[in-house]
């Protein structure tokens, strides 16, 4: 949510929250809804986590509940798809600072 105030007048600026297929139910669209995340927030789903597969992001010891959902995870992706940032959390509770990816928008311009 932070992260989505903090950049609201990046009109060019696309932000992509992906999810795995098992994450998305009644109660997580709720959530989404609830913040008015749909209108500047596009969410799409990977099925059987392939991507996050891929990108080596999966939790290494979920709970059952957390089958094949990755570690909260940021990329920042150019025009060109050339990454120029990425953050992994291992720990959910402590979030990005948005000033990280400031710099990193600043840098990749």
């Amino acid at each position: 949510m932070e992260l989505r105030q903090r950049f609201d007048k990046v009109d060019d600026l696309v932000v992509l929250w992906v999810m795995a297929d098992n994450q998305i139910n009644a109660k997580t669209l709720r959530f989404i809804d609830s913040l008015g995340m749909r209108q500047r927030v596009h969410f799409g789903v990977d099925p059987h986590s392939a991507a996050i597969d891929r990108l080596g992001v999966r939790l290494e010891h979920p709970m059952p509940i957390e089958a094949g959902v990755p570690n909260p995870t940021t990329l920042l992706v150019d025009a060109e798809g050339v990454v120029r940032f990425v953050d992994v959390r291992r720990d959910f509770q402590f979030w990005l600072d948005p000033g990280m990816i400031e710099q990193a928008l600043a840098a990749s311009r």
